[in-house]
């Protein structure tokens, strides 16, 4: 009969907790070694299934159920790993599904998790050429079984170089900075078509902001995310534009920061029309139709300034060109929430989430607003989050799932800073 995954967790559990009360004073000098090895192959089989467990957490997105946007931010905040053991757990979980070797050597104790570490890199240098990485993996694991990782390192670095076909790592470099370039141009149609070619260092840094804004989103209903991969990766950019567009270190121009402006009909956004798709002005220039929940995140903070008007094409309400919320407003939902008050999530990028939504009749006053990252802010809104009063903490939200779950009690700042005096108000 076989045993559930909890059962085979729980007897591992019971051996090791077993092994860890032994009384040391009863083994022999001379079995201390021996011990000492087991117990370190040991501890690689356990890290080569906590690596096939994280892939299958990563690659499904289980992630999600907790409200969390990348499995790095889920182990960040559930088993308080660094932000840079994090994301290096998932790089390398994701790196042996094209190391079958290497899992196999992990799993039977022969290399170590710091190991298999080192070699993972070696995927993304042979992403042009990937019929050689099965070469170079034996190579590298054979090595590795017979020396330590800071000795594999360099086998590694050395493997870098010998990606350059011919060139030290040097020259290598210096060509492609030669040829370095970024253009846009625009096509009739008012798109623009990207061409160019990054430096190595800029190149690493756009792939980590995009990969961990990249993610699948699915719909309401749990149906998959319809977008290409593509069509994801050009989402990120734009948040991550985004994110520097809010600095104030961005140059103006013509005294302003580039802004749109969003003319909706309060039928509209209310969808007391269920015909204004068809007719509306806006879905004949976007060519589709945003519909009633987009229209509802856009007013609820976004870049974009919404200009609500009656029927008749009166104006009711002009949100701010950055944000609904003052300054004033934000320098006071930062005193209070800390940042995102997910739980778990330290982005920075932040915006004021109407704990009520506006077109519901919500009141744009401090205790109105909760802050919440862009990502969780439209996943809020889009899976059907919602953010309550804490009934044990007045003054203070948690967060409701969309289904019959209990909710979760939001992260604020007297959560991340026991000391502080939160609530201010």
């Amino acid at each position: 009969m076989c045993s559930s995954s909890r059962e085979l967790v729980d007897r591992a559990r019971a051996c090791l907790t077993e092994l860890a009360a032994l009384d040391l004073a009863e083994v022999p000098a001379a079995e201390l070694g021996p011990l000492l090895k087991e117990l370190h192959a040991t501890r690689s089989v356990l890290d080569a299934a906590d690596a096939r467990v994280l892939e299958a957490f990563d690659s499904r997105q289980a992630y999600r159920a907790d409200f969390a946007v990348t499995a790095a931010s889920w182990l960040r905040h559930h088993t308080r790993d660094s932000e840079a053991d994090a994301r290096a757990r998932v790089r390398v979980a994701r790196a042996l599904r094209s190391l079958p070797l290497a899992a196999s050597a992990l799993q039977d104790g022969e290399v170590s998790w710091q190991h298999v570490r080192r070699i993972a890199p070696v995927v993304g240098y042979l992403q042009d050429t990937p019929a050689e990485l099965p070469r170079l993996e034996k190579t590298l694991v054979d090595f590795a079984r017979d020396n330590t990782p800071d000795d594999l390192t360099r086998l590694v670095q050395a493997a870098a170089e010998a990606a350059g076909v011919g060139e030290s790592a040097a020259e290598r470099e210096q060509r492609r900075l030669a040829q370095r370039s970024f253009t846009t141009t625009t096509s009739l149609d008012g798109w623009r078509h990207v061409t160019g070619l990054l430096a190595p260092e800029l190149g690493d840094l756009l792939e980590q902001v995009l990969t961990g804004l990249a993610t699948p989103v699915p719909g309401i209903d749990g149906a998959p995310d319809d977008r290409t991969a593509a069509q994801r990766r050009h989402d990120a950019l734009a948040d991550a534009i985004g994110l520097v567009a809010d600095l104030d270190t961005v140059p103006e121009i013509n005294g302003s920061r580039p802004r749109l402006t969003l003319v909706a009909d309060i039928a509209m956004l209310r969808g007391d029309d269920p015909a204004w798709a068809a007719r509306s002005p806006l879905a004949s220039v976007l060519t589709r139709s945003l519909g009633p929940q987009a229209l509802e995140l856009l007013t609820c903070d976004a870049v974009i300034t919404p200009l609500l008007t009656s029927e008749l094409g009166v104006p009711l309400a002009e949100g701010r060109a950055k944000r609904f919320a003052t300054n004033a407003q934000l320098r006071a939902l930062k005193a209070r929430d800390g940042g995102c008050i997910v739980p778990g999530c330290d982005r920075v990028r932040l915006e004021a989430h109407h704990v009520i939504p506006w077109s519901k009749g919500g009141l744009s006053d401090v205790g109105s607003y909760a802050l919440f990252c862009k990502r969780h802010h439209h996943l809020a809104h889009e899976d059907g989050w919602t953010v309550e009063p804490d009934p044990d903490r007045p003054g203070l939200f948690r967060l409701r799932p969309p289904d019959d779950r209990p909710p979760i009690k939001a992260c604020h700042t007297i959560d991340r800073d026991p000391g502080s005096t939160t609530p201010i108000w």
